[in-house]
């Protein structure tokens, strides 16, 4: 598995799109047609930083999730299932990928995004 990108919340898109655009250096760029409100922003041409506009910050602070790619769909969902694991199954819009999101320990979220529903490299 290799990290897919970090979920940040913001309560003025704007200015983070700014912020990562501006300060950091990476590319605002295509983003699939979810119903929330975000940007992705992008590094070498590959989606990093993923963001989605919301009303206020929880206690939870403005990192929603990490995704990590690739590994064994199947072989994965029966580990979480196994494990009584608190998960849930979604697909991107448009391109089908496939998404396990998991919740860990202390509030930790984590999605697993097999691209296109297909099996990718260990």
């Amino acid at each position: 598995m290799q990290l897919n990108h970090v979920l940040v919340r913001t309560t003025d898109l704007d200015a983070m799109t700014h912020f990562w655009r501006e300060l950091i250096g990476l590319e605002v760029g295509a983003r699939p047609p979810f119903q929330s409100r975000g940007a992705w922003l992008y590094s070498d041409g590959e989606p990093l930083i993923h963001l989605i506009e919301v009303p206020a910050i929880g206690g939870d602070g403005c990192v929603d999730h990490m995704a990590l790619e690739g590994g064994d769909y199947e072989t994965l969902r029966a580990r979480l299932e196994a494990g009584r694991a608190d998960f849930r199954e979604t697909s991107v819009p448009e391109s089908g990928d496939r998404q396990l999101f998991v919740r860990g320990p202390d509030g930790l979220r984590v999605e697993l995004l097999f691209r296109n529903g297909e099996e990718r490299p260990k």
